[in-house]
């Protein structure tokens, strides 16, 4: 799709868009790609997201005992100040606000972390009815007349578990990254994987044997049933792969 692509030649025209038709864009990508609603940092490591969180649960617990012990050793003021601090409207505001503070953070989709509610997006229309998307002009998704949306590869690269993964055997790589489209033998062979229960016409991570990161998107020419049944023919139709031409391109506008 991107293997001939300039942004001078090819771009027709930028701006960008109504907010009800931004509303409807976003609606339609979280539909397709239900990944995109689940809570934002749900791939970081558990010890990343519980190790910050467990000490600072313990201090909070243990800094009101220590406060509680010495104010009833000491006497009478100390008890008073203790039983004023309860019923001052400080105190709860600390309890209130900790609740909503952690309430952001669970509402928060990965979807919010790509597109901003606040950052308006841009459309850049291109030859071949090929539709960009962008946030201040760095491409995020596009669509292909009216097909499916499918996100930038760096977009995916950030979120890895974002589209089903497919693999690609060594042999086929070199032909990935000419922008040849993926034949079945080379996800039904030893080094290629096709996961059971893909529709006809998903879009799918491009994975390839021995390598981590994704290294193209496409969309499945047929069910994974029929791909294996008929083990030959293209399987996957390249979309966009590394080092294509909208690879390289870090703003249109």
């Amino acid at each position: 799709m991107f293997k001939k692509f300039s942004t001078r030649d090819d771009v027709s025209s930028s701006t960008s868009l109504k907010s009800s038709v931004q509303r409807h864009i976003r609606t339609g990508f979280c539909e397709q790609i239900p990944f995109l609603n689940l809570p934002a940092y749900t791939d970081a490591p558990k010890s990343e997201l519980q190790v910050p969180a467990e000490p600072a649960l313990e201090a909070k617990d243990e800094e009101p005992e220590e406060e509680v012990t010495k104010s009833s050793g000491k006497g009478g003021k100390k008890k008073g100040g203790g039983k004023k601090g309860g019923k001052n409207k400080g105190g709860k505001e600390d309890v209130d606000e900790a609740p909503a503070e952690g309430g952001d953070d669970q509402h928060l989709a990965v979807i919010d972390e790509i597109w901003p509610k606040k950052d308006a997006l841009g459309i850049s229309k291109c030859k071949d009815r090929i539709s960009i998307y962008t946030l201040d002009g760095v491409p995020i998704l596009w669509q292909h007349f009216d097909g499916p949306y499918v996100p930038s590869l760096k977009i995916l690269h950030k979120y890895p578990t974002m589209l089903p993964h497919v693999q690609i055997d060594r042999g086929a790589i070199k032909f990935l990254l000419a922008g040849a489209n993926m034949m079945a033998p080379g996800l039904l062979s030893k080094g290629g994987h096709l996961p059971d229960g893909l529709a006809e016409g998903t879009v799918v991570a491009i994975h390839a044997e021995g390598k981590e990161a994704a290294c193209g998107i496409g969309r499945l020419a047929a069910s994974s049933e029929e791909i294996k049944k008929s083990g030959k023919g293209v399987a996957v139709e390249v979309l966009c792969y590394i080092g294509d031409d909208l690879w390289v391109v870090d703003r249109l506008t």
